[in-house]
């Protein structure tokens, strides 16, 4: 989690310097830059594969000005992978974002235990929702991993909106899935009159436009849309489009406990 994308609903570790002696006890091994600010970074822990439930994050942490800085990220690796995977958005002026850009790989970095809960509800059969906004699709990555583990996954469907095509991170691994029928993929993009978004065909607007035409019509079940009564929706992004989006599923018919959320936010720079 970063930038605007950055800090979960829940209280987090403070996201500022720790102070104390840096302890290095992972490595950055890999970073591929998706657009000048958002980037996937590769963190491999020295002791081995660490123990995570699909959904969790780690705080990151490097030496900077002497002083170990620390933030928390949502990991989008499958469990018991030997790299950890962090989808980050670099923050202008922020003190750790900018420092992880100009970070070799090969660094030593610090790196915290799995902690959170916004992970799958256990033994759940009904149909994966999964709603979100920028780097906010991180955690959605390992839940899918956890959900395709299972003998016999329920179905799933992954709506991602950014406000540039550049910014769909995992678009190929996603449209794979999608082609191999393990999941319905909706990347959504919200300027796409910009240049940047030039040749774009897909579904464009927000998230919430895309998620109107997902439900059947509950007087006419011979659709092929999701039925509210048999879905359950993780959302996971920036505070507006949680709150729309809970609103539109809400005014589709999922109920309250269907709707499981994680918001990100500009608390301090990063």
């Amino acid at each position: 989690m970063s930038g605007q994308d950055a800090a979960l609903a829940r209280p987090l570790p403070a996201r500022r310097a720790t102070g104390g002696r840096p302890v290095a006890n992972a490595t950055l091994v890999g970073r591929e830059g998706l657009t000048d600010e958002v980037a996937r970074f590769l963190v491999r822990p020295d002791d081995g594969p660490r123990p995570f439930v699909p959904g969790q994050y780690f705080s990151l942490g490097l030496s900077i000005d002497g002083a170990l800085v620390q933030r928390p990220y949502s990991n989008a690796a499958a469990g018991g992978a030997a790299e950890l995977e962090f989808l980050i958005r670099r923050v202008p002026g922020g003190r750790f974002t900018p420092a992880l850009w100009a970070t070799p790989v090969g660094t030593p970095m610090s790196l915290g235990r799995a902690t959170g809960v916004f992970t799958l509800l256990p033994d759940d059969d009904r149909t994966h929702l999964f709603i979100a906004t920028g780097t906010g699709l991180a955690p959605f990555l390992a839940m899918l991993g956890g959900l395709r583990g299972r003998r016999h996954p329920p179905r799933a469907v992954v709506v991602h909106g950014v406000a540039h095509v550049a910014e769909l991170a995992y678009r190929d691994r996603l449209t794979v899935l999608q082609a191999d029928g393990g999941v319905r993929y909706i990347p959504t993009i919200s300027r796409p009159a910009e240049a940047r978004n030039a040749g774009w065909d897909g579904t464009t607007g927000h998230v919430t436009r895309a998620l109107a035409g997902l439900f059947e019509d509950p007087h006419d079940r011979r659709t092929s849309r999701l039925d509210p009564g048999a879905t359950v929706a993780y959302l996971c992004g920036n505070p507006g489009m949680i709150e729309s989006a809970s609103a539109v599923l809400a005014s589709q018919g999922c109920s309250p406990e269907a709707i499981v959320t994680e918001r990100y936010w500009a608390e301090a720079p990063a």
